[in-house]
């Protein structure tokens, strides 16, 4: 009897270490060593790589066959140039082509495993999905998503945005057609965690800033905010667009001075603008940045310009504490700050249409109304 207990006890053991293994999750960026590799081993199995490939052999026949050398060249070239692009251009469509046949299986397991704005809750459906995918032929590699990231995105992406902006029920049925009612469901437990999430943030998980008093504004340390605006944008980060200013502005000792002045103007201004939305995107990273830039604004009992700029120093504190951004600079004042909140979220739900690679921030569509609000009414109080 003592040796069928001990047995039963060692098998019970192994059961339990097998459970575990088994619950361990493997994802791609386990697998691989960087996107890039997982990119390019995607790539090298995908239909459209293998057609780029089988077209080399009509070349290298012609090439063979032909007496003038210049015109295979030519189209060698072409083939060789274009061929990466136009696998680039088709990639991101043709994965939402895959994933599309398959939403119910999709919103499926958002609802089973209730991921919420916190980015490790979808590693499971990550891998659920890849292998479901992949043995249902939808897909020709096991690596669909690379990351909890990627699941996250392609949700955002293919189904909470435009299930969101459909502004009926025919509308939805039309576009999504049997999949509408797991969608409900799902976008429902989605919603439902990330107001939790929310909650949570708010009481437990608050963050209150530590020696703020003698933190300061860049407004405070620089000379103007040009300044501060040239420091931030001639980095390493924007060498090829620093690189051609330097060059526009060498260049304009010539003779064209007025093209390669506006050359020059351009190329500037191009700049201003990609930091502008670099900022944001930096911001989006994880959605516990952007609860708390929205929950700072909402519990800040300073108005007007004022509360702005208290709400600027905040954040530059929290996101240089939490290694987002390598300084205190990320706001230069409380209108900069002001300016960003109505640029990247108060105008994106009022116009309710992406900019550029910018989300639409669907899940804090109420916390943006609620940050706005309390702003208006601190500014009414104040009047």
């Amino acid at each position: 009897m003592k040796d069928n207990e001990i047995g039963d006890e060692k098998s019970v053991d192994v059961l339990s270490v097998k459970s575990l293994k088994s619950q361990k999750t493997v994802l791609p960026q386990d697998v691989f060593r960087n996107e890039l590799t997982w990119f390019c081993y995607e790539m090298s199995k995908s239909l459209a790589f293998r057609i780029w490939m089988l077209l080399w052999l009509p070349l290298s026949v012609w090439w063979k066959l032909s007496n003038n050398w210049v015109y295979p060249l030519i189209v060698s070239l072409l083939v060789l140039v274009l061929g990466p692009i136009f696998l680039l251009v088709i990639r991101e469509p043709s994965r939402k082509r895959s994933l599309s046949k398959q939403l119910t299986q999709f919103c499926k397991e958002i609802t089973k495993n209730t991921p919420s704005s916190d980015t490790h809750n979808w590693e499971v459906v990550v891998a659920n999905l890849n292998s479901y995918l992949y043995e249902n032929k939808a897909w020709n590699t096991k690596y669909f998503f690379f990351n909890a990231t990627d699941c996250e995105k392609m949700f955002r992406t293919t189904v909470l945005e435009p299930f969101s902006l459909k502004k009926d029920k025919a509308a939805k049925v039309k576009s999504f057609k049997d999949s509408v009612p797991y969608i409900e469901e799902a976008l429902g437990v989605y919603f439902t965690e990330v107001e939790k999430h929310w909650k949570l943030f708010n009481t437990e998980k608050s963050w209150s800033p530590v020696g703020l008093e003698d933190a300061k504004l860049p407004k405070e340390a620089q000379r103007s905010k040009f300044t501060w605006l040239l420091g931030r944008i001639f980095t390493i980060y924007f060498l090829p667009l620093c690189l051609a200013f330097f060059n526009c502005i060498y260049t304009s000792r010539n003779d064209d001075l007025i093209s390669d002045f506006l050359c020059t103007v351009v190329i500037f201004l191009f700049m201003v603008w990609l930091f502008r939305n670099i900022r944001m995107i930096v911001l989006s990273v994880k959605m516990e940045h952007k609860m708390q830039f929205l929950s700072t604004i909402i519990n800040e009992q300073e108005s007007g310009a004022n509360g702005w700029d208290e709400i600027a120093r905040k954040i530059n504190r929290y996101l240089f504490e939490k290694k987002v951004w390598n300084n205190e600079e990320f706001f230069f004042d409380g209108i900069d700050c002001e300016w960003f909140f109505s640029h990247f979220f108060y105008r994106l739900l009022s116009a309710k249409k992406s900019m550029w690679l910018l989300p639409l921030n669907v899940e804090l569509w109420p916390y943006i109304k609620e940050a706005q609000l309390s702003r208006n009414e601190e500014s009414l109080m104040k009047k």
